[in-house]
């Protein structure tokens, strides 16, 4: 059914015709141009320029290559470092470039060692899915041809994408599955997983998790009751509780009540959470949750506590992501006992953990997007409409939750 025959039959029934062969095998399906939109950071001149730019499309250069028509690719928080790089550097100073959908700052000398020369471009976007529209020689990448499939390679904000069957986030999607179902397999699925298997591999019980009614959080609270794992959930609105309340959640604390510290107690000591996974990133929340660890283990276990140092059992809270922009502050009460505070990011969890585990993560993650993995979304974005104007910019920045974005590189679908 892979043969170049096959391939070939597929191509014409979708209206698609073979560009160029080489060596018996079928590399391009459909008319690719040699040059495409995509969104990128260029610094040009004194100047550091996003929004759409004209490039060169990429080629087949290896067997195992292919080139992906991009269909969706979401704006995720973590996304905001590169779409978000004008208003970090410049945003008193942005303005509309010269040319159709630009924006544009003085360049910052901060930059310098990203873009060390006039015409250096970044490409913009994490993740994304989209047909195989060309493919190496090798026969594992000819069979992917006319499949769709999601990767996470940094340009998903582009027409076409390209990537390599040795991409360790890449995935053939079920044939169920749509664009948009797609388009959100790795950032927020994986790291809901890396979250769990960190909790197993460290020897904890229960999950704490911060800016839980986020779509992330929503994922993380159907994969901990599907796997019988307690999770208490802070949110900073009554909206968040009531969201999280309706899909299962059984310990959700609002950080915005006067109540809140005594309300995460109680959550932290019924469910003996000693782990944290906090967005926030920022201000006392690190604190207030180590601080409920503490009590808690001293409270639930009073003949294993150092009369000086405090409980043995190790407590952690992991900082994965900057929400709050404020330092982040410990009082001298935490103490110097057995507790951490420290960084945690998906890719590197997974080259930590190796292939078996990451390659399961992917399957696992690509078999529950109609389910635990689904993603939601509000809002359309052509690539023009990134940079239309400074105001459309900056309205690309604010992440919402249920107004997730989603960028469709070759239009509607």
């Amino acid at each position: 059914i892979n043969s170049p025959v096959a391939i070939l039959a597929q191509a014409l029934a979708q209206g698609e015709f073979v560009l160029r062969s080489r060596e018996g095998h079928i590399v391009e399906m459909t008319d690719i141009p040699a040059t495409m939109k995509a969104v990128v950071n260029k610094r040009q001149g004194d100047k550091l320029v996003y929004g759409v730019a004209e490039i060169p499309t990429p080629t087949v250069s290896d067997e195992k290559d292919l080139v992906i028509k991009v269909e969706a690719a979401p704006i995720n928080p973590s996304d905001l470092g590169s779409v978000g790089m004008l208003a970090r550097f410049g945003a008193d100073s942005i303005a509309a470039g010269e040319a159709a959908s630009t924006v544009t700052v003085p360049f910052p000398q901060a930059l310098a060692g990203m873009f060390k020369a006039d015409g250096d471009t970044k490409p913009v976007g994490n993740e994304g899915a989209g047909v195989v529209v060309a493919a190496g020689s090798a026969p594992e990448a000819q069979a992917l041809l006319g499949k769709r499939v999601a990767v996470a390679v940094g340009s998903s904000y582009a027409q076409y994408t390209k990537t390599s069957l040795n991409n360790p986030m890449f995935a053939v999607l079920p044939d169920d599955v749509s664009a948009l179902e797609g388009a959100s397999v790795f950032v927020n699925p994986l790291t809901v997983l890396g979250f769990i298997h960190t909790t197993k591999q460290e020897g904890h019980k229960a999950i704490v998790h911060t800016a839980a009614a986020s779509q992330l959080g929503r994922m993380l609270v159907k994969q901990c009751k599907e796997e019988g794992i307690p999770l208490v959930n802070i949110v900073r609105k009554e909206e968040g509780v009531e969201v999280l309340k309706a899909i299962g959640a059984e310990f959700v604390v609002n950080s915005s009540l006067p109540s809140f510290k005594e309300d995460l107690l109680a959550a932290v000591k019924a469910t003996g959470a000693t782990i944290a996974f906090d967005a926030t990133g920022g201000g006392t929340l690190a604190m207030d949750i180590l601080t409920a660890f503490d009590t808690s283990l001293r409270q639930l276990y009073p003949d294993q506590v150092h009369p000086a140092y405090g409980p043995a059992m190790v407590r952690t809270v992991y900082k994965y992501g900057g929400l709050d922009k404020r330092n982040s502050e410990f009082l001298p009460s935490v103490g110097v006992g057995n507790w951490s505070w420290a960084g945690w990011l998906m890719p590197f969890h997974f080259a930590k953990y190796g292939e078996e585990h990451r390659a399961a993560s992917i399957k696992q993650a690509a078999a529950g997007l109609k389910t635990i993995f689904s993603t939601s979304f509000g809002t359309n974005l052509s690539l023009e409409d990134l940079a239309k104007s400074p105001e459309e910019y900056l309205a690309t920045l604010q992440s919402q939750t249920d107004k997730k974005f989603v960028v469709l590189p070759n239009g509607a679908l």
